[in-house]
């Protein structure tokens, strides 16, 4: 399967890491270059329907969705489905054959998030009308947990997804891309309610807000357990910078 690990030009150690990291997957990872949201126009960003017009977003968010946006195009285009990779993500040594297992038998299928971010929740539904809505430990990865996370062999089920933060690693059907393309494009400022953090409502800021507020519109799945885990360091994110705008 074709697959795309997303980096920025000016972070070539980050995909030097990854690959390292990863080495004993059975992947031969593919680099895609990032788009840098610093460089992007308002009329790029018009054109290109990454935001709605008035809708506030940082530049990181921006060029982050726009990455998203071209790498969607490609599958759908293409007919492919494809393997989308953060360049902070930690990958079982086992997932080829996790992912040849749990592919056929999800059938018609549209997202599958091989896995998200430890600091927050994450809600899976068992049964129509039964979720399970649950936290994490350690918040924040270490080189040790990283490690014994690689080695795992413990079983992996996917489940309708509800709401998850920082999906680092997602299978992509060609009509998924089509799905997500027509769902989460333009991102605008909607408020999303956060079932399992006490129904609370949290503005859109990225992707994120715009995955968890149209996940129960097409066919969503995650992993569980994860066989992806990002460090998702505020500290050295792209994503989360402080240059938030009005775009448009």
């Amino acid at each position: 399967m074709k697959n795309f690990v997303i980096n920025l030009d000016r972070h070539p150690e980050k995909f030097e890491n990854f690959l390292k990291r990863n080495a004993g997957c059975g992947i031969a990872f593919e680099r895609f270059s990032a788009t840098n949201g610093l460089e992007l126009t308002d009329q790029e960003v018009m054109a290109m329907r990454l935001v709605a017009p008035g809708s506030q977003f940082t530049r990181g968010a921006v060029g982050g969705a726009a990455s998203l946006w071209r790498i969607l195009n490609w599958i759908a285009k293409q007919n492919e489905p494809a393997l989308v990779f953060e360049d902070d993500c930690t990958i079982r040594h086992d997932i080829i054959g996790r992912l040849e297992a749990l592919l056929p038998s999800l059938g018609s299928w549209d997202l599958l998030v091989l896995g998200y971010n430890t600091d927050s929740i994450l809600d899976l539904e068992l049964a129509q009308g039964m979720k399970s809505m649950m936290v994490f430990r350690p918040i924040h990865p270490d080189d040790a947990s990283d490690a014994a996370f690689q080695r795992s062999n413990s079983q992996v089920a996917a489940l309708r997804l509800n709401c998850c933060f920082g999906p680092a690693g997602t299978a992509i059907s060609p009509q998924g891309a089509s799905r997500l393309l027509e769902l989460c494009f333009p991102m605008d400022n909607r408020p999303v309610r956060i079932e399992a953090l006490g129904n609370r409502m949290l503005p859109t800021i990225g992707l994120d807000g715009m995955g968890n507020s149209t996940y129960h519109l097409f066919k969503a799945y995650a992993c569980f357990a994860p066989l992806v885990v990002p460090r998702n360091n505020n500290a050295t994110s792209t994503t989360y910078t402080h240059d938030a705008r009005i775009w448009g």
